[in-house]
């Protein structure tokens, strides 16, 4: 009888390992909006690199006012707009609360999982207004 309650134990873990990842996934959608509006909106990988910040797998996604769908980790988002500074989205991150299932069911793997996937993070808020300044001249 305790062999057959563990061995369900132990298979409803390995059903609700990684819980983060298998419910959010590894991408988020924000919304970006500029001012001025109609800069392109760019999504990358923030690398640090000797100290550096390396802007890896660049892709453009849009133009502002837009919705975006980003890595959970170590997502960036640029924005260009003629005239204007490069500048990037002040992104924050916190803990996602799928982790807590992760923890109430005190798997080291679903841990694991969710933080190497970027899962255990959610970017907060969901919505981002970014002052663009003028090149000076």
């Amino acid at each position: 009888m305790k062999f057959s309650k563990l061995a369900l134990a132990l298979a409803g873990s390995a059903l609700l390992s990684a819980c983060a990842t298998i419910v959010t996934g590894t991408t988020q959608i924000i919304k970006v909006d500029s001012n001025p509006q109609g800069a392109k909106i760019f999504t990358a990988e923030k690398i640090t690199e000797h100290g550096k910040t390396v802007y890896a797998n660049r892709s453009e996604a849009g133009v502002t006012p837009g919705s975006v769908a980003i890595p959970r980790k170590d997502g960036a988002v640029l924005l260009e707009k003629e005239g204007y500074e490069p500048t990037e989205v002040p992104l924050k991150r916190g803990m996602s609360g799928w982790v807590w299932g992760d923890i109430v069911l005190l798997s080291l793997l679903s841990t694991s999982i969710d933080t190497s996937t970027g899962a255990a993070k959610e970017y907060d808020p969901r919505e981002y207004l970014v002052e663009m300044k003028t090149i000076s001249k």
